[in-house]
């Protein structure tokens, strides 16, 4: 595992930031995965960071008035697009400080996972003469990320661009949704692979181009192969387990949990508990496995806008 060395001195210990919280401080602890997220849904988050600014400047050879900055920044694994969440001047004549941080992002430009960073930097050019000391403006302190994964069908899941007939795939199918072994309670990142054909022409203008109606159409269709693959296996799979509420493990979101969170984002009935739809559906699935795909296709909505 590699480190990053940095060009200048940073502090040690000097930061002490308590876990994002949902809504407001006295909200649930973040997770590692937002079920009930959608497209639709703001998510607004709250933490609390402790800055020992006198050890600050110390540790980093700063003079006492070095003007520093706390902001956060986030950005989804969908676009890579950096947004500005919280930016506050820390005062320069106080040796210590706690400020609340308070974010929201918006929902029409998340997906996949969401990264959020937080971060101490200077405010502004220092001249100290000093080698090794941090003097542009933006020199980054401190800072810490956290990762949540987001509701979504193909937004919660890798995808790697391959060549199918490299692969020994059919060539002409546009993707291939993996998922290894049977293991309902191990980690869904590392068991599930979406592969996307790059000699599928239709796939590889989408992977190129903006996003227009018919990339949008086609991503929704794989969100459709997906929630109807994934639930499916589970509802035929006899030692899955509709009523084990288990969603994490370790931190990461089971295979289990995923597909709990499916069926309650897409398919179950306003009063109806994941694991009463999941009963529900299997029963359903084994009667006419067509009218469980148009149960998908209603759930996700195809094509997604047409459906809002």
């Amino acid at each position: 595992m590699s480190v990053q060395a940095w060009p200048y001195r940073r502090p040690s210990n000097r930061v002490e930031a308590e876990r994002w919280r949902t809504d407001e401080l006295t909200g649930a602890l973040l997770p590692a995965a937002l079920p009930a997220w959608d497209y639709q849904t703001d998510l607004t988050l709250a933490r609390v960071v402790h800055l020992d600014l006198a050890g600050i400047r110390e540790d980093c050879g700063l003079p006492d008035d070095a003007p520093l900055r706390l902001c956060v920044r986030y950005w989804p694994s969908t676009s890579r697009l950096r947004y500005a969440a919280f930016e506050s001047r820390l005062p320069i004549h106080s040796r210590q400080n706690v400020t609340v941080v308070e974010m929201t992002a918006r929902g029409t430009d998340l997906g996949g996972y969401l990264t959020i960073e937080t971060i101490v930097e200077l405010a502004a050019d220092v001249d100290t003469g000093i080698p090794f000391v941090p003097h542009r403006a933006g020199s980054i302190l401190w800072n810490d990320q956290v990762r949540v994964h987001l509701e979504g069908a193909a937004g919660l899941l890798p995808t790697v661009p391959v060549s199918f007939s490299e692969a020994g795939l059919p060539h002409g199918a546009a993707w291939y949704v993996s998922m290894d072994g049977g293991d309902w309670q191990q980690a869904a990142m590392g068991s599930l692979l979406v592969l996307l054909n790059t000699d599928n022409l239709a796939i590889q203008k989408a992977l190129e181009a903006e996003k227009d109606e018919t990339t949008a159409l086609l991503w929704d269709t794989l969100g459709i192969d997906i929630v109807t693959d994934l639930v499916g296996r589970a509802l035929d799979d006899e030692a899955f387990d509709e009523d084990q509420d288990v969603a994490e493990v370790e931190g990461d979101l089971t295979m289990a949990g995923l597909v709990r969170a499916l069926v309650r984002t897409y398919l179950a009935h306003p009063t109806e508990t994941p694991a009463l739809a999941i009963k529900r559906l299997r029963d359903e699935r084994r009667g006419d496995p067509s009218k469980f795909r148009a149960q998908v296709q209603t759930g996700v909505g195809l094509p997604r806008e047409a459906a809002r």
